[in-house]
């Protein structure tokens, strides 16, 4: 090898080690200690924690903000979404409800549904919030729904906040109030529920009616969550008297929603001492689901006029709906008696929607004056204005002064065919 070629090789190779050591000095340099890398990794850490922090402070806001969002195109989704929030974003919720406007229509039930689930933990401040809320009907019913939740998770304390705030309230919002309590009380314990509202207070007859709605209430929630044989035991084993007879009709009248065979068999077990509101209550549930069957029901039984008048209207007003033919049948086949006076009503009315000229029959045979008077107006209103040919064929014919045809031309005139009547 050359020496020229060897001494240039050696430099380069000198030069090269010596910028190598040059950088690695440079690099144990930069590079920190122990105690200098630790004090790094403590504010990494430190600012990930921050930044996780700020994220969790603006995640409420923009859960909140994507509630209300949404509460434009499905209220009903958006409070359920906001039934899931924690206790903390619920509250800042309910405060952007509170600022709606009255207008707005999300705003009386965003309220009633926030406050009710506040109800769950703080339901004197849930309460408290109500008498804020502007409208007297809302505060109403939101307190209504705070009392209810209260009563389920504590029904003692419910009733307590009760007996202090209430008492000089107007009866009914004692008895509107009080009731949403023993429904509440009675979703979790029934049994004390009833034992509670059998010891209220009856000094007046105001009371009296606030104990028997509450009794009630009571009744229709144990039989509709699956408490039927106790709450008919409960009855029976009570003292005789108006209030036992009026919790009877409403446990047959809960009773026949679902199972009117199995009510009506009840009903006949108890004989002759049974209350003919009861048999009245069981075909008037009974005739929604099916009239046909209530009719030969009441048919077969021997029942006061009274009882027949409100059964028998309450069957006819169901039974014209789907078949009027047999409807009428039945009824024609019926004892006469100025009681069904109402229950012809019921059929005439529907009858001049579709017949005017039977239904004109059927008003003509009403025994009381009044009621008479009015459906043939009524009839006569419809006829006119379907057939007037037909109706004036009618009164010309028809054996009526000539007050009454005058009178029936001019009702007619006035009512022409509106459904006034009720």
């Amino acid at each position: 090898m050359k020496p020229k070629i060897f001494l240039l090789g050696l430099f380069v190779w000198l030069a090269s080690v010596g910028t190598a050591y040059y950088l690695g000095l440079k690099f144990n340099a930069w590079e920190p200690d122990g105690a200098e890398q630790a004090e790094v990794t403590s504010v990494e850490a430190q600012a990930v924690k921050d930044a996780a922090s700020i994220e969790e402070r603006e995640a409420p806001s923009k859960s909140i903000g994507s509630i209300l969002e949404m509460s434009q195109e499905d209220l009903n989704e958006a409070l359920r979404q906001a039934s899931e929030l924690n206790e903390s974003d619920q509250r800042a919720l309910l405060a952007e409800a509170f600022a709606l406007p009255n207008s707005d229509f999300r705003r009386a039930r965003m309220i009633r549904s926030l406050l009710s689930d506040l109800a769950e933990t703080s339901p004197t401040e849930a309460l408290a919030l109500a008498e804020e809320i502007g409208s007297l009907r809302e505060t109403e019913r939101a307190r209504e729904a705070i009392l209810e939740i209260w009563a389920q998770k504590d029904p003692v304390a419910a009733l307590s906040w009760a007996n202090f705030n209430l008492a000089n309230e107007p009866l009914r919002t004692q008895s509107s109030q009080l009731i949403a309590i023993y429904r509440g009380y009675a979703q979790t314990n029934p049994k004390a529920a009833f034992a509670s509202a059998l010891d209220m207070p009856t000094e007046n007859r105001g009371q009296e009616r606030i104990q028997n709605y509450a009794l009630e209430e009571i009744i229709e929630q144990q039989i509709e969550n699956g408490g039927l044989l106790e709450a008919k035991l409960q009855v029976e084993l009570m003292e005789d008297g108006a209030i036992k007879d009026s919790l009877i009709s409403e446990l047959v009248d809960e009773w026949a929603s679902f199972d009117p065979e199995g009510a009506a068999a009840y009903v006949d077990s108890l004989g002759d001492k049974v209350h003919g509101s009861v048999k009245a209550r069981l075909l008037g549930e009974w005739a929604e689901n099916d009239p046909a069957a209530a009719a030969a029901w009441l048919s077969s039984r021997e029942v006061d006029e009274r009882t027949l008048g409100h059964a028998s209207t309450a069957i006819i007003r169901q039974w014209t709906r789907y078949d009027m033919a047999a409807s009428a049948e039945w009824l024609n086949s019926q004892p006469s008696s100025p009681e069904l006076d109402r229950a012809v009503m019921s059929y005439t009315y529907r009858a001049a929607q579709e017949d005017p000229a039977n239904a004109m029959t059927w008003a003509e045979s009403i025994s009381n004056d009044r009621m008479r008077d009015r459906m043939m107006q009524h009839v006569a209103g419809n006829w006119k204005s379907d057939d007037p040919e037909g109706f004036q064929s009618y009164i010309d014919s028809a054996e009526l002064s000539e007050e009454q045809k005058k009178e029936l031309q001019e009702g007619a005139a006035v009512h022409g065919g509106r459904r006034w009547w009720r």
